[in-house]
């Protein structure tokens, strides 16, 4: 596998720190990757090898706040209008990938944030997508969602936009990681690998918290995607793999992935797969103690090689 680190101007001439894995042999696909909250595009490179080893690129970068970026290394942030920046973001990185690698039909995988980015991504344009890989994501009652954003919005008076506040990381992954107590870490509800969670926390590119404002901007991205009229400009046509942990609190434990699953069918979808993991958290991808990770990799695999 060869990787290649390159910069692109995003949204405004915002400098995209890229990142693309090529296989040895010519790609017979390439996979986009939207990164989650608080981490990079780097944690994708055992992705990237297991997808290299099957003739598949996979290329991605860091979402504004996040990774290399400039701002709080402590606090993931999105700035002021950052979530349609990234939408734009992520499209001039599609037209990019879709300039070099021609040939090769383009998949898009969302994780977490990146697959409410995705989903809201599908409504707005209309590229040529192979196929989407929503994994990690959720669904919850429009009317909670938009009591949680205004209380979330009254904490932005205090830090500013890009700052957060105890309340925040309390109703964000503070919720998240109750359902796993007694916790050893702040962040038990990613995964049950020990080593892969110590990794995570250690990594000095993953941020510890997340803004006030990035957290309210998802909130909404969150409300808007659960409406069923968010349906009606997607191509149904667009194969959709939507993947979770079977243990994943974000998915409500594979109730709101099923939900999710539910509208898509009624919004008529015409290829749509639902596949939980039995026992894996949020970060599938590394969740490596009982083998989970390959499992989703490989069904990720199979999912792709079948719509080439």
């Amino acid at each position: 596998m060869t990787e290649q680190r390159f910069s692109l101007k995003g949204c405004g001439d915002f400098d995209l720190s890229c990142v693309l894995w090529l296989p040895e042999t010519k790609p017979r696909a390439v996979v986009q990757v939207i990164h989650g909250m608080t981490e990079h595009i780097g944690r994708y490179a055992e992705f990237a090898e297991f997808m290299a080893g099957n003739s598949i690129a996979v290329a991605g970068f860091d979402l504004r706040g996040h990774g290399v970026n400039p701002g709080d290394k402590n606090c993931a942030a999105f700035g002021e209008n950052g979530w349609q920046n990234s939408l734009e973001d992520i499209h001039f990185f599609s037209k990019h990938l879709d300039s070099i690698l021609a040939d090769s039909p383009r998949f898009t995988l969302g994780f977490s944030l990146g697959s409410f980015l995705l989903r809201e991504y599908m409504n707005i344009y209309s590229d040529k997508m192979a196929g989407a890989v929503i994994m990690g994501t959720g669904h919850q009652p429009g009317a909670v969602l938009s009591v949680l954003a205004a209380v979330v919005n009254s904490q932005i008076k205090k830090p500013g936009i890009d700052g957060t506040t105890p309340l925040v990381q309390k109703l964000s992954f503070g919720t998240y990681n109750s359902k796993f107590k007694p916790n050893r870490t702040k962040s038990d509800w990613l995964c049950a690998d020990s080593q892969q969670l110590d990794e995570y926390i250690a990594d000095p590119l993953c941020r510890e918290s997340i803004s006030a404002g990035l957290f309210r901007d998802l909130l909404l991205a969150m409300k808007r995607t659960g409406s069923g009229s968010v349906y009606k400009n997607m191509d149904k046509t667009i194969p959709v793999l939507l993947i979770s942990g079977g243990d994943d609190p974000v998915g409500d434990m594979g109730k709101g992935v099923a939900a999710v699953s539910k509208a898509m069918d009624k919004a008529g979808f015409q290829d749509k797969t639902t596949l939980l993991i039995p026992g894996a958290r949020h970060d599938l991808l590394h969740e490596n103690a009982g083998g989970q990770s390959q499992a989703a990799k490989a069904a990720i695999l199979q999912w792709i090689n079948e719509r080439i």
